[in-house]
């Protein structure tokens, strides 16, 4: 049990470091990171806040592919809900604000890629799931038979299509978010010599009976 909380732990750091950098692109005011440019074009047309399209919109991605018997695991609901919360929690509390500077602009852009990227990194090696678009990920791969990464690529620049259709902010931001995003992830992974095939994540129904057994286990 004190293994799980440990990798909970972990998870909501990891995911309130991808929150810090959604916050960090929308003050750079140079342009969201791709989904960020989604997640801003629904805020911009609804009454939802940036971080409660993002739950919004993982929410769909989870239910789209459960119905298709992708089962998420317990950090793929967890990130749904967490992402979005804290999102809204950094932006409310009015730290980060969008300064003259343009140097320190394009530094706010590669901060925020750098702790998305760890962020990802800290929820990802715990194994509990990776995230609702990963897994709507594998299923369009399932369908289409495609490369995973032309698969990606697509559903990328589909939700940076959408969200400016909606109103969201493509930038400069954008595209550098689109360009070195991968290169980071896999220089941090390469720095804490972490392979993220090395072991299969958990899906709920693995989590919970791995817990159900713990807990028989001490009684």
């Amino acid at each position: 049990m004190l293994k799980y909380v440990k990798k909970l732990f972990w998870e909501l750091l990891g995911f309130f470091l991808v929150a810090l950098g959604a916050v960090l692109y929308l003050h750079s005011d140079l342009g969201m990171n791709p989904w960020g440019v989604l997640h801003q074009g629904i805020s911009m047309q609804t009454p939802l806040t940036i971080g409660q399209a993002t739950q919004v919109v993982g929410l769909l991605l989870i239910a789209v592919s459960s119905t298709f018997k992708i089962v998420p695991g317990l950090a793929t609901i967890l990130n749904m809900i967490f992402i979005g919360l804290f999102t809204d929690l950094v932006n409310d509390m009015n730290i980060i604000k969008t300064p003259d500077s343009l140097i320190i602009r394009y530094v706010m852009v590669l901060a925020g890629t750098v702790a998305t990227a760890y962020g990802m990194y800290y929820y990802l090696k715990q194994h509990l799931g990776a995230g609702p678009r990963d897994g709507f990920m594998l299923l369009l791969q399932r369908i289409t038979k495609l490369d995973v990464g032309i698969v990606r690529t697509a559903m990328e620049v589909t939700a940076v299509i959408v969200g400016y259709l909606l109103g969201g902010q493509f930038g400069v931001g954008t595209v550098i978010s689109a360009l070195i995003l991968g290169p980071i992830v896999s220089i941090i992974f390469r720095i804490h010599k972490y392979e993220s095939s090395h072991a299969p994540h958990e899906n709920l129904l693995e989590t919970f009976s791995k817990l159900a057994s713990v807990g028989k286990d001490q009684q």
